[in-house]
């Protein structure tokens, strides 16, 4: 009687179960499967059963690297303060902090006390097996830091632009295939302090809502021929403004988190949908390669570059070394910088030309809309030139090309001094001294937080998601009629018409509008008419 051997014992990755559901949801058989990987039908069967669990870890991990050498769908025991030792340790070492393991035991007991005040000193000793565990589920591969990023900033940049010029020559790329990106916050209700704030507004200064917080990403090429819209993260999802309103056809990619700031959930989700498809179809039509490079700095709210990367590997991205970028990184000195300051002269401009319906300071600030914002940010981008983006990159691609200038310093300066605010600060009645302190109010203001550990804390306890309520302030909103969009494009047309400034492309813009509004008028009472036919009959 032959005797059955017994199947050799496979131990699976968590990378490989992700693609064996890939290949289940694709239509592959158990038994090809089987045969394949060398398990069982029920070993597949059991992975089928767990997908949700094995996807939600995988998704967690992904960020970390460990998504390939992980078996195990194993959480920490505490995972709160897991989370919260992560978050620190990702946010000392986007710092340039170098840290060991010493240091990381003798934190996890400092934060373990201040998370949990009633547990005794002993209750966690932060071990070496504890340190092992959390190293190996967060993929740290050493906790030592090279010694290049120990030496002066100045040090540094050479270094890398020694890097990203062979990077350029080995992949052949041109300005048009390379890519920066870098956010900033903006306080977009913010006014110069005491603006139209009466007596009993005298606490206008710290008016809640004039520091409303948002995220802002700007993102453009090296030749500073193509930019794509900005990323723009709110609080809320869906603000009461944007009811029935299209949210892929605004100007920006909206997002929402709960404190408005970026976080590796936004970025890889940008990166996937929108960057890399924009990226694709602008050097289509350039007739380039599909090979791209995205450079962006190291902060936590970043995920890992391996995993910002498509499957062919034609489109990557590359960190920045910690602690250079002003020197390097351009675009949150001049771009950013140059965009703020036109975003908050045209919210003068919006003040001022609406000064007789607002009451106070108070007002205005209420019936300004988070859609106003993100309008107002979109035209802000659109006004910085092509040249300066291909400017603002002179500084590193000086080391491909000699030739190009670094007068940058200089050029930025014009380009801010360009923006006159003398008319807005005379009609109200502002110093220069206010002036500089508003414009100056958010210029330090990233993308993410540096947050205490009280803050750390306070976050991964916090469990709600992003609030998607309507917002208490704004306007109400309401569904356009299609005859009443027809009728105002009508009037726009036959102003733009006796207009100056009127030019072609505007007025056939205006037509295109109207005749959308009456078709969709049209077929309105098309339908109307056949359903008053059906109950007739």
């Amino acid at each position: 009687m032959a005797s059955s051997r017994k199947r050799k014992r496979v131990t699976l990755s968590i990378d490989t179960k992700l693609e064996i559901l890939k290949k289940l949801d694709s239509g592959v058989s158990l038994s090809n499967i089987a045969v394949e990987y060398g398990i069982g039908k029920s070993t597949i069967t059991d992975i089928r059963k767990s997908q949700e669990k094995i996807k939600q870890f995988a998704k967690e991990a992904k960020d970390n690297g460990t998504v390939k050498s992980r078996c195990i769908v194993r959480k920490a025991a505490d995972d709160a303060f897991d989370k919260a030792m992560h978050l620190w340790f990702a946010q000392e070492r986007s710092k340039g902090t170098p840290i060991s393991g010493v240091m990381v035991t003798e934190k996890a007991k400092i934060l373990y006390r201040e998370m949990y005040p009633d547990k005794g000193e002993n209750h966690f000793k932060a071990s070496t097996g504890w340190l092992c565990r959390f190293k190996n589920r967060h993929g740290i591969r050493q906790l030592r830091m090279q010694e290049e990023f120990l030496t002066s900033d100045w040090n540094a940049a050479g270094v890398f632009k020694n890097i990203f010029k062979s990077f350029i020559e080995q992949h052949e790329l041109t300005r048009d295939q390379v890519f920066n990106c870098d956010e900033t916050g903006l306080y977009w209700r913010l006014l110069p302090n005491e603006t139209l704030a009466d007596n009993s507004e005298k606490q206008g200064k710290n008016f809640k809502s004039s520091k409303d917080r948002v995220t802002l990403m700007a993102t453009a090429n090296a030749s500073g021929d193509f930019r794509l819209p900005l990323v723009f993260i709110h609080k809320k999802a869906k603000p009461r403004c944007f009811a029935n309103v299209t949210m892929s056809a605004l100007p920006v990619h909206y997002y929402s988190q709960r404190c408005a700031w970026m976080d590796k959930g936004i970025f890889s989700d940008w990166f996937f949908k929108h960057f890399v498809p924009l990226v694709k179809d602008y050097l289509t039509s350039k007739s380039l390669p599909i090979r791209a490079v995205l450079l962006m700095d190291n902060a936590p709210s970043h995920p890992a570059i391996e995993n910002l990367l498509t499957e062919d590997g034609s489109i990557r991205c590359l960190f920045l070394p910690r602690n250079v970028t002003s020197l390097i990184q351009r675009m949150d000195r001049s771009i950013l910088e140059n965009m703020k300051c036109r975003y908050k002269r045209n919210l003068l401009q919006r003040l001022l030309l609406g000064s007789m319906q607002f009451e106070s300071y108070t007002d205005f600030c209420k019936q300004l809309t988070i859609k106003d914002a993100v309008y107002m940010c979109a035209e802000s981008w659109s006004e910085i030139t092509s040249e300066s983006l291909r400017r603002s990159w002179n500084t590193l691609w000086r080391c491909i090309d000699n030739t190009e200038p670094d007068n940058l310093e200089n050029n930025e300066q014009m380009e801010i001094n360009q923006l006159d605010f003398s008319e807005e600060r005379q009609l109200l009645d502002i110093t220069m001294e206010e002036q500089e302190e508003w414009l100056n109010a958010d210029k330090h203001e990233n993308g993410h937080p540096i947050l205490s550990d009280h803050e750390i804390i306070e976050l991964v306890r916090e469990t709600a998601q992003p609030d998607s309520d309507s917002d208490k302030e704004g306007e109400n909103a309401k569904k356009i009629p299609h005859m009443q969009a027809e009728e105002c494009f009508t009037a726009c047309l036959q102003w733009l018409e006796q207009q100056p400034e009127a030019t072609p492309i505007n007025l056939m813009m205006l037509h295109k509008l109207r005749t959308l509004a009456a078709k969709k008028l049209v077929s309105n009472l098309k339908q109307s008419t056949i359903k008053d036919f059906f109950k007739s009959t």
